[in-house]
């Protein structure tokens, strides 16, 4: 008997606090209080005969500001020590008996009822009356006793199913007809009053029933109290009136979608109560099915009329801002009074409706959609369509497909265009280049918050596309590769466009660029080569840095072995230097005597251009200087041989005139053919042009550009009779006496030889030769690798490895494969002819 009560003790008093503090009394009311009896139930008797004192009930918590504040009357102190005898054990408990239908009766009237009518009587959050703390207490004891009496006076499941049914007449009889009988807004709001009410009435009751929550409910795993109480307001109240809710909320968000003013609050507290409805565990499923599916539909219907109708009336970058605007105002409405978990569902709905769908149709409006928004340089509007249209997962490559087509069709134009004047100047048209992938790649960015479509990869690939359509068409007869090789040779020579170092290095960058769209970058280095040579062997060089940093990006897009030549003829130039200064000792060591000074440059054959050796007949004075040198180079190496190319050669000649009579002197900057040719004239002041051809042994074709650049050209050191630009083998080529210029020092230019299309095939021949060895070194490579390989493999891994520095022949690849079979570095298996093997 004792064991329950025992139990009861030690759990009783862990919470059962009033909110000020306050403690139910432990023994009846002083003062002549109205109770009808003590607190407490009555002690138990021990064995031996003792008095025991059973648990302090104590008081649930509660907050409820309806509660009078009586802390006077709630603090309570057992009873003082005095001569008076307490009552027997068996007295107090035979007192303390409570039958159901009283205690019932007494919970029903000074509790339920009562709480009822305090909130039904409540204006503007304002309580007419109050619930006393003594009240309050005794409701508790009354359960307390009531759930703690002995068999068969224990009343726990009675109270349970009687606190059950007043719920539920509650809601039935009170709440719903209120709720039923009012509409629209005002049915919401009475919906939230009655929801509030409810909490506060189920609140307050899960406090007085306390002790039954926590032990019978406990034990018997029944639904709380306060759970029973949601529970029959969802089943009473809100599926009688979901639907009228839902309408009329969608009413009211339709009424501000439309501009119109609502009362946000009133909508939130209504989606609250769609929250509150999953229960303790925070279920968003009434949540979801009841009111988010039709939301999430009607906003569909909704947005779909209304980008029909912007479609129809606006132009492309009217309809982004109205449809930005409107997302804007979905993701604060989210905000304001949906669930946070609503937030993406809208938003991918409307984005269906008004982008998604309708997409084509916008891009492709006829005077605003996106090609037109290219051709504007509409940027803003640009901008604005990615950050739409990313939102989607299909958003993006329609675009990408426009941008790739306008580029294409500006550069194309652009072809054509020039296509016109191919015979002219095309450095311009390189310029345009430049500059239209300059446009381009501003517009697309190089990252966040960089450029329209913000460095987005599709919008790269579209762009490079673009390009090496139209970055690959050649003008006339000329190549983009060589092209691209003369804007570098006009940047980089002394001659050529003046530009600070920054500048300079800027352009370089870009130029690279540009290459990188090329699809034989091969021709591009062959005839970067050939122009880098000239530069470095005549000292036409700008900038030994700007060389050296192009080489360096070169490197860095293509790999070492693209560059290893141009590397090899930079580190040649400065081996020269080292060699010259040795030279230069030792002719002084060996107090050697020369009749010029000398400056010879040692190039390695494999990295050079291949140039023409000719049996020019060098003077004399030139050819000690020569003999002295290779004496000196032999010492120095072995098993090596010097090739002089005097084609690339320069001197410094004195010459001597006497204009009217004085006598004058200019220093002449020649190449070393002029400075063979000026040499004769110490012997005669004239001599045929077939005479100097005897004397120096060059073909009459290449004699003649010499001849008349001393002759016909700026300076006129020679005359010719007769005079004109065509030589014949007669005409008769003199020294002028009378010769003069301001300058003392005179650089003599030579006439320009045009690159014939004969030199241009010629290259391209080499080209194609290299390229051959470059196919048969990847297919022996990849063949030493797999042992085994068919053909159509073989082609598509040779092609990828070439990709990089041109773009192979299938054909030619076949043919590659067919000579090394022939030379028994392949093989075809016996059973098969489509699979090739290496041979070791």
């Amino acid at each position: 008997m004792n064991e329950p009560q025992a139990q009861l003790s030690k759990r009783s008093s862990d919470s059962l606090q009033i909110a000020d503090g306050a403690r139910a009394s432990r023994c009846p009311v002083e003062h002549g209080s109205s109770s009808a009896g003590p607190c407490l139930p009555a002690p138990s008797v021990r064995a031996a005969g003792t008095e025991q004192r059973g648990p302090r009930t104590g008081s649930a918590p509660t907050s409820h500001h309806f509660f009078c504040a009586r802390a006077a009357a709630a603090e309570t102190r057992a009873p003082e020590k005095s001569g008076r005898r307490q009552p027997g054990a068996a007295a107090i408990m035979n007192a303390q008996v409570i039958q159901l239908e009283d205690g019932w009766n007494k919970l029903k009237t000074g509790g339920v009822l009562k709480i009822e009518e305090i909130l039904e009587d409540a204006s503007g959050g304002v309580y007419k009356h109050r619930i006393s703390t003594d009240e309050y207490s005794q409701l508790y004891t009354t359960v307390y006793t009531m759930c703690t009496q002995k068999p068969p006076n224990n009343w726990s499941e009675p109270l349970y199913n009687n606190y059950c049914e007043a719920v539920i007449d509650y809601l039935t009889a009170r709440i719903l007809p209120r709720i039923k009988e009012k509409h629209d807004e005002a049915m919401l709001r009475e919906l939230v009053r009655r929801w509030e009410n409810h909490k506060t009435i189920i609140r307050f009751l899960s406090h007085v029933f306390k002790y039954l929550d926590r032990f019978y409910v406990k034990r018997l795993s029944l639904p709380e109290l306060a759970e029973v109480g949601s529970q029959k307001f969802l089943e009473i109240v809100f599926n009688a009136v979901k639907r009228e809710v839902r309408t009329a909320i969608l009413e009211l968000v339709r009424r501000e979608r439309e501009c119109e003013q609502v009362d946000k609050q009133l909508i939130k507290s209504v989606i609250d109560i769609f929250v509150e409805m999953g229960g303790s565990r925070a279920s968003l499923e009434t949540y979801a099915t009841d009111f988010e599916e039709m939301l999430l539909s009607t906003t569909a219907d909704y947005y779909s009329r209304e980008s029909a109708k912007w479609a129809g009336n606006d132009s492309f970058p009217e309809y982004m801002r109205k449809a930005e605007d409107r997302l804007k105002q979905e993701q604060d409405r989210v905000a304001n009074y949906l669930h946070s978990s609503t937030e993406e569902k809208l938003l991918k709905v409307c984005e269906e409706q008004l982008l998604q769908n309708p997409e084509q149709q916008l891009l492709e409006k006829e005077h605003s959609g996106c090609e037109k928004l290219l051709l504007d340089n509409k940027t803003e509007d640009l901008s604005r369509m990615f950050r739409l249209f990313s939102r989607i997962p299909t958003g993006l490559p329609p675009i990408a497909n426009i941008v790739r087509k306008h580029i294409t069709d500006v550069g194309l134009a652009l072809v054509k265009k020039q296509s016109v004047n191919a015979e002219g100047d095309l450095m311009p048209y390189v310029q345009e280049l430049l500059d239209i992938h300059d446009k381009y790649t501003e517009l697309v960015g190089s990252g966040p918050e960089k450029g329209c479509f913000q460095g987005h990869n599709i919008f790269h690939k579209a762009m490079k596309e673009a390009f090496e359509v139209f970055v690959n068409k050649d003008i006339g007869k000329s190549a983009t590769a060589e092209l691209l090789s003369n804007f570098c040779d006009n940047l980089l020579k002394k001659s050529g466009e003046r530009l600070s170092d920054e500048a300079l290095e800027d352009k370089l960058e870009k130029v690279v660029r540009l290459f990188g769209y090329l699809s034989d970058k091969d021709i591009f280095a062959e005839f970067y080569k050939k122009q880098l040579a000239k530069r470095l062997l005549l000292a036409r060089s700008s900038s030994d840095d700007a060389e050296r940093s192009m080489i360096a990006k070169l490197k860095l897009r293509c790999g070492a072995q693209f560059t290893s030549k141009l590397e090899g003829m930079v580190t040649d130039m400065n081996l020269s230097q080292d060699i010259q200064s040795a030279f230069a000792e030792h002719v002084k060591d060996k107090e050697l005597e020369l009749d010029t000074d000398l400056t010879v440059q040692v190039l390695t054959t494999g990295f050079w251009p291949t140039y023409k050796s000719d049996e020019l007949n060098l003077p004399k004075e030139m050819l000690q200087c020569i003999e002295t040198f290779k004496a000196f180079y032999d010492l120095r190496t072995s098993h090596r041989r010097l090739r002089w190319v005097h084609s690339l050669g320069s001197a410094t000649v004195v010459g001597k005139f006497t204009p009217s009579g004085k006598s004058k002197e200019h220093d002449l900057l020649v190449s070393t053919h002029q400075a063979c040719i000026l040499l004769l004239f110490n012997e005669a002041d004239s001599m045929t042009f077939s005479d100097i051809q005897g004397h120096l042994n060059l073909p009459a074709e290449e004699l003649k550009r010499y001849v008349l650049s001393l002759c016909v050209g700026k300076y006129k050191i020679l005359t010719k009779d007769p005079a004109g630009k065509e030589v014949a083998p007669t005409d008769k080529i003199t020294y002028n006496a009378a010769f003069s210029d301001r300058a003392r020092r005179i650089k003599v230019p030579m006439i320009a030889a045009k690159i014939t299309q004969e030199e241009k095939d010629a290259t391209r021949a080499t080209v194609d030769e290299d390229r051959k060895h470059a196919i048969e070194a990847a297919i022996v490579r990849i063949m030493k690798t797999r042992k085994s390989l068919d053909h159509q493999k073989l082609v598509l891994e040779a092609s990828t490895q070439l990709m990089r520095h041109f773009k192979p022949d299938p054909k030619q690849i076949k043919k590659r494969i067919e000579d090394l079979i022939h030379r028994e570095y392949l093989e075809r298996d016996p059973s098969n002819p489509n699979l090739y093997k290496y041979l070791a």
